[in-house]
């Protein structure tokens, strides 16, 4: 399991935990997560993809996906997250396009992920994109069922929140 992932389910437990002190609902009467509602949010599934991308082929596959699926997250969309870039590995074998290499090589890759509705038909649809303009033979593609948090309004009075801030 990689951190980022563990960071998603550490943060619905711990919203998990939140809402049942903060709620009045007892803990005992969640059994899922989409009973999980908060003052301010709600849970709802999700698939979480994560895209191995060629560094210079970043906007290139976001736009594409973008484009076919909006990547929607409340009132905002293009809602992605684009990883530091990093060195991807691999060795091609015998029947790749590349064919059989003596040792394994190297390419900068930056890591793309964003999540859309856990809806089978919206996935196809981001993956179709990613395959279409991905230039790897075998795009490197990671893709979680997730819960992620959703706004529900309510914390127009909340400091923490940029647009209530007094400071500039």
């Amino acid at each position: 399991m990689n951190n980022r992932l563990r960071r998603v389910m550490t943060a619905v437990a711990l919203l998990s935990t939140c809402s049942s002190v903060a709620h009045a609902t007892p803990p005992s009467q969640i059994s899922t997560p989409e009973q999980i509602v908060g003052d301010t949010y709600r849970v709802e599934p999700a698939y979480y993809v994560e895209c191995h991308v060629p560094t210079a082929e970043v906007d290139k596959i976001l736009q594409a996906v973008a484009e076919a699926v909006k990547l929607e997250y409340g009132k905002y969309d293009q809602v992605a997250f684009i990883d530091a870039a990093g060195l991807e590995q691999f060795r091609p074998l015998e029947g790749s396009r590349a064919g059989v290499q003596p040792s394994a090589g190297r390419a900068p890759t930056t890591n793309v992920s964003f999540s859309v509705p856990r809806d089978a038909i919206v996935l196809k649809k981001a993956l179709d994109a990613i395959h279409r303009v991905h230039s790897y033979e075998e795009p490197v593609v990671y893709i979680h069922e997730v819960w992620r948090t959703r706004n529900t309004g309510g914390d127009d009075r909340n400091p923490e929140k940029w647009w209530n801030r007094k400071d500039p």
